[in-house]
């Protein structure tokens, strides 16, 4: 008797183990089920925050001043990117043109505008360099203003003259230049600006004295330049391609020949050194925080990066280049101290 209470006493003992071993794996099995689907919500979760409309931007439209007339290659190349900035942002990108000073009735704005985001500016290189130290607190602005936060392209300058024009090539340029110093006259956009600072090159290069005229704006230029008003024009590879059944260019500013004009010469092929290639940034006003800088420079970046507008610039005479924010800081101060020197003898000529 005793023996079989022995083996009973086992049993029941052997059952609650194995019972507690039962309901522990039943147990884990329930947390892991649990664990499982708390993961997964959190997944989900995760998924919806990060596609959130507070998380996004732009939230609303974007204003973007532009210092130049609509026709102008700063203007043509807003309205690239306005015309898919809905489809790629959700969001509508209003586009007004401000020009005069040769861009510096619009930066010297900048300060004013709110540090939110949704009030941007264009700003061109090396227009925003030379300004300040060419025309001083006439400006309106200081360089220190001027906050980049993607460059988005580039374009090279061209010498061009109307079609019907008695001078047919560089050759016939220079021969008018050195016939009658200083009655050659050739246009530009503003005092301080690109087609100022490839003006200058040129002629401190050849040793030239011919006489710069400056318009408002690149339609401007063009429009004089064709109506006889200026022998030639300094202007832009857009303007090639714009105007190109009434203008006729001779040769361009830049390192290499650019594949869309095969046959235009560079000037350093020619004889003449001289590269000067204008830049355009998406810009804030100083003070803006550096993660509304972050945000601006990503959603434009995915603006020029769709390839609507990559065709549409590369047909339209620009050239790619994308230089984010923070570095778009490095360049700003490269372009700087490259175009510091060219603006002080400016400054001094026009002393």
């Amino acid at each position: 008797m005793v023996q079989q209470r022995g083996v009973l006493i086992l049993m029941n003992v052997r059952q609650r183990i194995l019972d507690f071993c039962l309901h522990q794996l039943v147990e884990r099995k329930k947390m892991k089920l649990i664990v499982k689907g708390c993961l997964v919500s959190l997944a989900i979760f995760s998924a919806i925050s990060a596609s959130s409309p507070v998380n996004a931007f732009p939230e609303k439209s974007v204003r973007l001043t532009v210092g130049f007339g609509p026709g102008g290659p700063s203007g043509i190349a807003a309205r690239f990117m306005q015309k898919r900035f809905t489809a790629v942002t959700g969001q509508e990108l209003i586009i007004i043109n401000k020009p005069g000073a040769g861009g510096a009735k619009a930066w010297s704005q900048i300060k004013k505008d709110k540090k939110d985001g949704y009030e941007l500016t264009l700003l061109n290189f090396p227009h925003t360099v030379l300004q300040p130290i060419a025309r001083g607190k006439n400006a309106g602005y200081s360089y220190e203003d001027i906050q980049p936060v993607l460059y988005y392209t580039s374009v090279p300058q061209v010498l061009a003259v109307r079609k019907n024009s008695p001078i047919k090539t560089f050759k016939d340029l220079v021969s008018a230049i050195k016939a009658k110093p200083g009655s050659v006259t050739i246009g530009g956009t503003g005092i301080g600006g690109s087609n100022h600072s490839a003006f200058y090159k040129f002629n401190k290069v050849g040793g030239f004295k011919a006489a710069y005229v400056p318009f408002k704006d690149t339609s401007s230029t063009i429009a004089g330049l064709k109506s006889g008003s200026t022998d030639a024009a300094w202007t832009f590879t857009t303007q090639g391609v714009k105007d190109g059944d009434s203008i006729r260019m001779l040769a361009i500013a830049s390192e290499k020949r650019m594949s869309l004009f095969p046959e235009l010469p560079t000037l350093t092929e020619l004889g003449y050194p001289v590269v000067d290639v204008a830049y355009w940034s998406i810009g804030v006003p100083p003070g803006t925080p550096s993660n509304i800088r972050q945000k601006v420079s990503d959603a434009f970046q995915k603006v020029v990066n769709d390839a609507s507008v990559k065709a549409d610039m590369s047909k339209g005479g620009y050239q790619p280049i994308l230089i984010p924010y923070p570095k778009s800081n490095e360049f700003k101060a490269r372009l700087g101290k490259d175009y510091g020197a060219v603006g002080k003898a400016l400054s001094k000529k026009k002393k």
